[in-house]
C-alpha cells in the first residue's frame, strides 16, 4: 500500500510587483521540498513564440499550464512535494477561467488546493516594481507604474468564492513573517 502523503498545490495571486515570488522563494527556502514555478516561467515560453496580442497567445498558455500541470502537478514522482505557482490573474472572465485550470489541476491530481492572495497598497507596490532589482532584472516583469496604475484602477485580483483562501496584506510585512504564515495555512489539512 502506498502511504505517501499528497501535497498540496499552493496558488499565490497578486497584482505585478506586491512580493509574490520573494515570499515563495523564502518559502522553498523554509521548506526544501517544494517546487517552485514563478508566472514568467509559463509566460516566457510562449510570449518567445507569439506576442500577447497574436491571436493563438491564450490557446498556447493554456497548452503550456497543461504541459507545466503533467510535469509537475499530476506526476507521481512529484505528488510528495509541494507546488507553488505565483500568478497574477484578474478578477474578470478570463482570469477565472485561467484560475480554475490550477483547482482543476490539483483537484485531477487528488492534492488539496491552497489559494492565497497577496496585496499590497498601491504606493508600495509601485515602489516595488520600480526597484533596482526588478527594474534590471532578466525576467520581462512589469516595470511601468502607470500601467500598474491602470491594472489596480479597473480590476481587482481574482479571488475563489466558496474555497478556503489565505489572504495577508505583504505592506508592512517582512517576506520572511508572509512566507511562514502561508506556510503554517499549507500545513492546515
Amino acid at each position: 500500500m502506498d502511504t505517501t502523503k499528497i501535497a498540496p498545490l499552493v496558488w499565490i495571486n497578486g497584482f505585478p510587483g506586491c512580493g509574490k515570488l520573494t515570499i515563495a522563494s523564502v518559502m522553498k527556502i523554509l521548506h526544501t521540498d517544494m517546487i517552485l514555478l514563478d508566472n514568467h516561467q509559463l509566460i516566457d515560453p510562449v510570449e518567445a513564440k507569439y506576442a500577447r496580442s497574436h491571436p493563438d497567445y491564450q490557446k498556447e498558455r493554456h497548452r503550456y499550464r497543461q504541459h507545466i500541470f503533467r510535469e509537475h502537478v499530476s506526476n507521481p514522482a512529484t505528488l510528495s512535494q509541494v507546488v507553488v505557482f505565483t500568478d497574477y490573474q484578474s478578477h474578470n472572465e478570463l482570469g477565472q477561467k485561467v484560475a480554475e485550470e490550477y483547482q482543476e489541476a490539483a483537484r485531477a491530481a487528488g492534492r488539496p488546493f491552497k489559494p492565497v492572495y497577496i496585496v499590497c497598497d498601491v504606493e508600495e507596490n509601485i515602489k516595488r516594481i520600480a526597484a533596482a532589482g526588478r527594474v534590471n532584472g532578466s525576467a520581462k516583469k512589469l516595470t511601468d507604474p502607470d500601467r500598474l496604475r491602470g491594472f489596480r484602477e479597473r480590476c481587482d485580483i481574482f479571488r475563489f468564492e466558496g474555497c478556503d483562501g489565505l489572504s495577508v496584506d505583504t505592506t508592512d510585512s517582512a517576506p520572511e513573517e508572509v512566507a511562514r504564515e502561508i506556510l503554517r495555512f499549507v500545513e492546515e489539512r
